[in-house]
């Protein structure tokens, strides 16, 4: 998976050429002097062939600058001479610009606070940058409900048809860095945070259906396999496939990637997924599994790896797209839809509903729609407005909670963490968190009155079946899209150990023969 390190390149100050701090070539001023025709002859002309000799640059050991005199047009003639004024006075600094020191060119002293502060202030304004989904753009907009859903759930903004709720989004690359590019083969996030009048709702998607990993505890070693090499500093596609060779359950998710769905075309064409299970409730107490998804009014497009490659040359190219369309006015649209089910079904499915690493059949659980989204509004400060945004899944209001998703309950803490160290204790208090005066009672609690018994193990669930759905989508597939996704995978596994590449064909064959083969085949296996 191409994490897209790029290292900008810096203008360095050309040898022999006077600069400024900063880069800034020096600029000697030139200052046009009116010379009488009257008192001195006039300068011969040159002959027509002769090219016009270029002015004379200062040189340090001139005792005073040249200066350009005057258009002819305008004075006479034009000519060159020598100036001894005195340049312009300089403007008055205020005291607040200096150190406190002893003395004008005495040292500064350890007790002054302004300095202190000043400096201090600097280095702790940029936040920290998010542990994953670091580089990100945002917008904000309106979401309007388009079916009441109290049959099924008590969130407050989905009650009345045409309710307007403000929000705000963010999208993101799951794994990088500011200058990764957006058109990188990579896991985009779309997080949205609904401001209603009963508190704030988060809801986080991203634009693959699955995870790559079922229980929380493996997250940070997938995320860590994504990373370059902790010697070189280098990207090595050994660490990612050795942690797909003993997580077979990533294999759907690997399937998804590495087709051209892992490279979307614009943010105006991305489809998102909750991933996880949550659960609704309504008034009366009854509950139901839920899967969110958003689906864009634009439809969803990808792009194939040739056509990434090319764009990776301008790594903002689908943030400029999204800014500039929300500034003609012209913002992406999404709908927004759900899949329902009753948790009396689980059992009699080939898999496990609250399994991160299925989906459900739509066939089976038909989408149903809720409301649109519209981003219709640019942030006017990047930093204080997006990159302080504080989401978490843990931000539900009443009749939204957890399941007993396994990856879902692992995030439910630690993303307040990860808030805390990043933006500091009282990140709710930031504006944009809307969240000013939150308590801890304030938090929704899931599971209250439902029943649960059995003994305290470190085990997995028990329908595994990490192959099934990988298969099936790779035959979903239309041919030409099957063999990027076959080449794109093949193209990496030439650079790996013959054990790492022998184990993935091996689970690429039990998802599909087809599959595993033309993989093996391309890969030179």
């Amino acid at each position: 998976m191409s994490n897209g390190w790029y290292q900008l390149e810096h203008n360095r100050p050309r040898k022999g050429v006077p600069y400024l701090p900063g880069g800034t070539p020096r600029r000697e001023p030139y200052i046009p002097v009116t010379r009488s025709t009257a008192s001195e002859p006039p300068i011969p002309e040159r002959l027509p062939q002769e090219p016009p000799a270029p002015p004379v640059r200062q040189r340090e050991t001139d005792p005073a600058p040249l200066v350009e005199a005057a258009p002819a047009e305008e004075q006479g003639e034009t000519a060159w001479e020598r100036t001894d004024s005195a340049p312009p006075p300089m403007p008055e600094e205020e005291p607040s610009a200096h150190s406190q020191t002893v003395g004008a060119g005495g040292p500064v002293v350890l007790l002054d606070g302004a300095l202190h502060e000043t400096l201090a202030g600097f280095i702790h304004e940029k936040p920290l940058e998010r542990a994953v989904h670091a580089k990100g753009w945002g917008a904000f907009g309106q979401f309007e409900t388009g079916r009441a859903m109290g049959e099924y759930t008590m969130l407050p903004f989905l009650q009345r048809v045409g309710e307007q709720t403000p929000t705000v989004s963010r999208f993101s690359l799951a794994v990088s860095s500011r200058d990764t590019p957006d058109a990188s083969r990579n896991v985009r996030g779309f997080s949205t945070k609904f401001y209603t009048g009963n508190g704030v709702f988060d809801l986080l998607c991203n634009h693959l259906p699955v995870f790559s990993v079922r229980d929380a505890m493996r997250f940070p070693e997938f995320i860590r396999t994504l990373g370059p090499a902790p010697g070189s500093n280098l990207r090595d596609p050994e660490r990612f496939w050795a942690f797909v060779a003993h997580a077979p359950e990533a294999l759907h998710f690997v399937t998804w990637l590495y087709s051209d769905a892992g490279t979307v075309k614009s943010l105006r064409h991305l489809r998102t997924y909750g991933v996880n299970t949550y659960v609704w409730r309504n008034a009366a107490g009854k509950r139901r599994y839920v899967k969110y998804h958003w689906l864009p009014q634009a439809g969803t497009e990808f792009l194939t790896a040739a056509e990434s490659a090319a764009l990776a040359g301008d790594p903002d190219v689908a943030g400029r797209g999204l800014y500039e369309a929300i500034a003609r006015g012209e913002g992406p649209e999404y709908e927004l839809r759900v899949q329902l089910m009753d948790p009396a079904d689980a059992e009699s499915l080939p898999y496990d509903p609250l399994d991160a690493t299925k989906v459900w059949s739509e066939a089976d659980y038909p989408l149903q729609p809720v409301g649109r989204l519209i981003l219709n509004r640019n942030p006017e400060n990047y930093r204080e407005q997006v990159e302080k945004l504080a989401f978490s899944p843990a931000n539900l209001l009443p009749g939204a909670e957890f399941s007993d998703d396994k990856l879902l309950q692992g995030r439910s803490a630690v993303y307040w963490d990860a808030q805390r160290r990043r933006l500091g204790t009282d990140f709710r208090k930031i504006p944009v968190n809307r969240q000013e005066g939150w308590t801890p009672d304030q938090q929704v609690s899931s599971g209250l009155g439902a029943e649960t018994a059995g003994t305290q193990v470190r085990a997995g669930i028990s329908r595994r079946d990490d192959f099934t759905q990988a298969g099936e989508r790779y035959r979903a597939l239309p041919r030409e899209e099957q063999e990027h996704l076959e080449e794109n995978i093949a193209s990496e596994l030439r650079g790996v150990s013959r054990e790492t590449r022998e184990t993935v064909l091996d689970y690429l064959n039990r998802a599909d023969r087809d599959y595993g083969g033309r993989v093996a085949e391309k890969s030179g296996a």
